[in-house]
């Protein structure tokens, strides 16, 4: 599986990317998130991992950004731990200049200060 998510802490996630990542998969994930109520009750905060990521499945439906947008109000931070070769990616993926939330990038080897920045 390409994405994968789950609690850590009282309204943080930790979602795993691995593989190459499609549209289908990642509409699917989302889905979920709505199904399961995660925006409902406050503000979260996610972890995303890079778990031997190999990127996005080509395509232009990755423009469709109406999730971000309807829900980023909701999330307080983003940290994304991966290797240094996704992290402008990552950005452009994740709109990181556009959203509320503060979204950081750490390499692989600092997995434990991107958790202790996210939980502050």
């Amino acid at each position: 599986m390409a994405i994968s998510s789950q609690p850590i802490a009282d309204r943080v996630y930790r979602i795993t990317l691995s593989g190459l990542l499609t549209w289908a998969e990642f509409q699917n994930f989302l889905a979920q998130a709505e199904i399961e109520n995660v925006f409902a009750t406050g503000k979260v905060k996610l972890l995303l991992l890079l778990e031997d990521f190999t990127g996005w499945e080509p395509g232009e439906q990755w423009s469709d950004v109406s999730f971000f947008f309807k829900h980023d109000p909701d999330i307080e931070k983003i940290a994304v731990v991966g290797e240094s070769r996704w992290q402008d990616e990552m950005q452009i993926f994740l709109f990181a200049d556009y959203r509320q939330a503060e979204v950081r990038f750490f390499p692989v080897t600092d997995l434990e200060p991107a958790r202790a920045w996210l939980m502050s």
